[in-house]
C-alpha cells in the first residue's frame, strides 16, 4: 500500500481482468543423431549442444550436407554409364530426414548433433551411447515436444530396445514430450513378424507417451555425391583411354575446356624431394593452387603466370617418377609449355622440362547422363521425421486435438512395401502387448496416407489416441506455465478464484475450438479448488493447493460402421 504525504493527484491502475494462459507449442521436434559438421557465426561448437532451427537452409548452414557417397562410375562405349555402389552405403540419415520433416510441414525444430562422419562408412558407424549422450542433453531444453532419432533404425535391436526405453522414460519424466519410432521391415519376413519384431524393440512403460510407424518411405530423395570430387573411369577405345578418364563429374559438365600436359625432367634425382619452389614459394606434391581470376589463354602466358604467381584458375601438381603431372583449367590454344625448378635442398641447382598442352571439350550429354544414374539412386526412409512434419502440419491447420492421421505425405513415391487391410489388423491391434503400430498406406486416387492414430498403449481406452495423450501434454504444459505466478501467493479464497477462473477462461476457449466434447461448457471440462472440495485444513498447513481439472476430450472416429437394412414398401 502506497503512503501519500505530500498533497496532490495520484493514480493508482486496478487489475480486474483475470490471467490469461498462452499456448504452448505443440510440434516442436528434437532431432538427436550424426552432422557433417557443427559450425555458426563461423565458430565450431561440441557435440550434444541442443541447437534450434527453422529451416532447411538454416540447418545446412550450421550442420552441412549429407553424406557424400563414393560411387564408382565406369564410362563404356556408347557410351553406357554404369554406377557401382561403395562397399558400404553411410548409415548418417539425419540430414535426409531433417529435409522430410521440413517438407511435410515442420516448422522450428531442435537439432543436437552427437559426432561427425566418418571418411570411409564402415556398416557400423552408428553409436548408440552417442544417441543417448544426445537424447540425455535435451532433458534441459523445455520447448522440444517431439522426440526423433532417426538413425536408431540402423542399431542393433538389443541397443534400439535401451534407446526406445530412454526416450520413453524421459517423456513420462517431464511429461511434456512424445516419442516417435519406426518400426523396421525385414525382406525376409512377413508384415507381422516385423510386428514382432518392433514389439520385442519396446519395453511395457510409459508407452502412453510414444508412437510407431510402418514401414519404410520411398521418397524422391537421392543419395548425395560430390560432382567436384567423385571421378570416372573411362573405358571408351580401351582401359582407362577414355578423354574423361580420372576426370571429375563437374569437369566433364562445366562448359570449359581442360588443358593436360605431362613434363619430364631431365635429371630425376634433383626431385627426389617432396617439396620444390615455383617462383620462390615452397610447394609440396599435391599442393592446390588456388588463383581464381582472369583465364589463361596460352601455355606460355600459363608458364608466365605460375612462375610470377599470377591469379589464375586452380590446378594441381602431381608428381610420380620422372614425371611431373600437371592438370589445370585453362581456355584457348595449345602450345608449348616449360618450367623451371629449383629444388628446396639445393637452391643452386636447376631442372627444366616441357611439354605440350592438349584441349578437351566438356561432354553435356554424357554429363547428364552421369546426373541422371546417379541422382536414380532414391532413399527409403523410415517416416519418423516426416510424420514430426505432419503433426506440425495438423497442429497448424486443425489443432493438437486433431488425429495425424488420413492426411497425405509429402516428397514420397510409395511406402516400401504394400500392406492390405488384413496385414494391418496384427499391427493396429495386439491383445497381448497393445504395442499398436500405425502404418502408412498408398490408395488408389488418393496417394500416401497416414492410416492410423494409436499410441503404443493401444489396449487402454483413457490413452489409446496419439490427438488425446497430446492434446493433455498441450493443456497440463500451459496451465502449468501460467500458474507459475500463484507459488507462494496467499492460499486462500481469493487465489483460488483467480487461478480457476483463469483455467476455466482457456478450456472454455479451446471447448469453443473444437478440442473438448460437450454441448455445453460444463459437460466439456470442469475446474475445482478450495478447502472442503479439493483440499484439507492439513493441506493448507502443508502449502498444498489442489486443483482438480477434467477434460472430455474429443477422440478420433477410427471405425466407421455404416448399417443397412430393408425397409418396408408403404405405398
Amino acid at each position: 500500500m502506497a503512503e501519500f504525504k505530500t498533497p496532490g493527484v495520484y493514480i493508482q491502475e486496478i487489475s480486474t481482468l483475470p490471467a490469461s494462459i498462452v499456448p504452448v507449442a505443440t510440434a516442436i521436434p528434437a532431432f538427436v543423431g550424426y552432422t557433417r559438421q557443427r559450425i555458426r557465426n563461423r565458430e565450431a561448437f561440441d557435440p550434444n549442444i541442443p541447437v534450434r532451427v527453422s529451416s532447411y537452409l538454416e540447418y545446412k548452414e550450421i550442420f552441412g550436407e549429407s553424406f557424400f557417397e563414393n560411387y564408382t562410375i565406369t564410362i563404356t562405349d556408347g557410351p553406357t554409364v554404369a554406377i557401382t555402389d561403395p562397399a558400404n552405403f553411410s548409415q548418417y540419415l539425419m540430414t535426409y530426414q531433417v529435409y522430410m520433416y521440413f517438407a511435410n510441414g515442420g516448422g522450428p525444430c531442435w537439432i543436437v548433433s552427437v559426432g561427425d562422419f566418418v571418411l570411409t562408412p564402415t556398416g557400423d558407424d552408428i553409436d548408440v551411447d552417442d544417441l543417448l549422450a544426445g537424447l540425455k542433453v535435451l532433458e534441459e531444453e523445455d520447448e522440444p515436444t517431439l522426440l526423433v532419432v532417426p538413425e536408431a533404425a540402423m542399431l542393433t535391436d538389443i541397443n534400439r530396445k535401451s534407446l526406445h526405453d530412454q526416450m520413453l522414460a524421459q517423456c513420462a519424466k517431464l511429461q511434456d514430450r512424445f516419442a516417435l519410432m519406426d518400426a523396421l521391415h525385414y525382406t525376409d519376413q512377413t508384415v507381422a513378424e516385423d510386428g514382432v519384431d518392433f514389439r520385442a524393440e519396446v519395453g511395457s512403460s510409459d508407452l502412453k507417451y510414444g508412437a510407431a510407424y510402418y514401414p519404410a518411405l520411398r521418397t524422391i530423395l537421392f543419395r548425395n555425391f560430390n560432382q567436384n570430387s567423385l571421378t570416372v573411369i573411362d573405358n571408351r577405345g580401351g582401359a582407362g583411354l577414355g578423354p574423361f578418364h580420372q576426370k571429375t563429374i563437374a569437369e566433364i559438365g562445366n562448359g570449359e575446356n581442360f588443358a593436360t600436359s605431362s613434363i619430364t625432367i631431365t635429371d630425376n634425382d634433383e626431385i627426389d624431394t617432396e617439396e620444390f619452389l615455383i617462383g620462390g614459394v615452397v610447394f609440396r606434391e599435391g599442393t592446390q593452387f588456388n588463383k581464381g581470376g582472369t583465364e589463361i589463354a596460352t601455355a606460355t602466358a600459363m608458364q608466365a603466370a605460375l612462375n610470377a604467381l599470377q591469379p589464375n584458375l586452380p590446378f594441381t601438381v602431381e608428381r610420380t617418377s620422372a614425371t611431373l603431372n600437371l592438370r589445370a583449367k585453362a581456355v584457348g590454344e595449345a602450345g608449348l609449355l616449360e618450367f623451371t625448378y629449383t629444388p628446396v635442398g639445393d637452391p643452386g641447382a636447376t631442372i627444366s622440362g616441357n611439354g605440350t598442352f592438349s584441349w578437351l571439350a566438356p561432354d553435356k550429354t554424357l554429363y547428364n547422363s552421369i546426373i541422371t544414374a546417379l541422382q536414380s539412386k532414391l532413399m527409403e526412409l523410415y517416416p519418423s521425421a516426416s510424420m514430426a512434419g505432419v503433426y506440425a502440419r495438423v497442429d497448424s491447420q486443425r489443432g493438437v486435438w486433431k488425429a495425424p492421421a488420413n492426411v497425405d505425405l509429402r516428397s514420397v513415391l510409395r511406402p516400401s512395401i504394400s500392406v492390405s487391410s488384413e496385414e494391418q489388423e496384427v499391427l493396429n491391434v495386439d491383445a497381448t502387448s497393445g504395442k499398436s503400430i500405425n502404418v502408412i498406406r498408398f490408395f488408389q486416387g488418393k496417394g500416401n496416407l497416414v492410416w492410423g492414430a494409436r499410441t503404443l498403449a493401444g489396449n487402454d481406452n483413457e490413452w489409446r489416441y496419439i490427438p488425446v495423450r497430446r492434446l493433455y501434454i498441450f493443456i497440463e504444459e500451459s496451465v502449468k506455465k501460467a500458474t507459475e505466478f500463484v507459488v507462494f501467493e496467499p492460499n486462500d479464497a481469493n487465489t483460488w478464484l483467480r487461478v480457476k477462473t483463469m483455467i476455466e477462461n482457456f478450456l472454455t476457449t479451446l471447448w469453443r475450438d473444437g478440442a473438448l466434447a460437450g454441448a455445453k461448457s460444463e459437460q466439456a471440462f470442469f475446474v475445482r479448488v478450495g478447502l472442503g472440495q479439493t483440499m484439507t485444513a492439513l493441506d493448507i498447513l502443508e502449502g498444498r493447493m489442489n486443483v482438480e481439472i477434467g477434460l472430455a476430450a474429443v477422440r478420433p472416429a477410427e471405425f466407421i460402421i455404416l448399417k443397412f437394412s430393408h425397409k418396408l414398401q408403404e405405398s
